[in-house]
């Protein structure tokens, strides 16, 4: 009898010491995805990135060749441009195209079809452009802006700073959304979301990609 009451006051010594402080531990899915491990077979074209952002494109490819619905999230209160711009439009995230050296993700914002977010490796780090088209396929006046990643990130959320404030933002909450927007380092500014949970028909192709598929050996 008394060894078994050893053996329960040791069970339960063990038990409150794996309890801590008394919270119940993180379900192993809430932490697992921004775990950064090394995908298998990485292509040349990506071989110098970060562990962080070798996994990143691994999750964005997951999604490739399917569309997601979203909307304009966040826009700053008293951004009247932006407003303007984004505050109430059906959007799409459309992960079209992925190579070993690019992602193209078209999105679209009601009927206007002029963006496409491209991001590539280069110098060790990740490159985001924006490709804006004007309806007959012809560049925009302003496209191909962007900026490059200035930290390795986590395989959830990349930073593409630039010179000046703020900086662009894709953000993965797997299972629930994928995000694109600008952030201040204090809050954002705005922020598309678009639900991973609810796939959609693939929309037409962007202004200007009709006719003019970019292609890879």
């Amino acid at each position: 009898m008394k060894q078994l009451k050893l053996g329960s006051l040791i069970l339960v010594a063990v038990l409150a010491a794996g309890c801590g402080n008394g919270e119940a531990p993180m379900p192993e899915s809430e932490v697992a995805p921004d775990v950064a491990e090394a995908p298998a077979d990485v292509p040349a074209a990506r071989a110098d990135l970060p562990v962080e952002q070798q996994q990143f494109w691994a999750n964005l490819e997951e999604h490739c060749g399917k569309a997601y619905p979203g909307y304009a999230a966040i826009i700053r209160e008293g951004d009247t441009r932006r407003e303007g711009l984004y505050a109430g439009y059906e959007m799409v995230a459309h992960f079209r195209q992925c190579f070993d050296d690019e992602i193209r993700i078209p999105g679209h914002i009601g009927e206007d079809r002029s963006r496409t977010w491209i991001m590539t490796p280069i110098n060790g780090g990740l490159d985001l452009r924006h490709d804006h088209r004007d309806p007959d396929g012809s560049s925009s006046e302003n496209t191909m802006y962007g900026a490059s990643t200035s930290e390795a990130g986590t395989p959830l959320r990349q930073e593409f700073t630039r010179d000046g404030p703020g900086y662009w933002v894709l953000e993965m909450v797997p299972g629930e959304r994928f995000s694109y927007g600008n952030h201040d380092g204090e809050e954002w500014l705005v922020r598309f979301d678009f639900d991973l949970s609810q796939p959609m028909d693939p929309p037409p192709p962007p202004w200007g990609y009709e006719d003019t598929e970019p292609t890879h050996p």
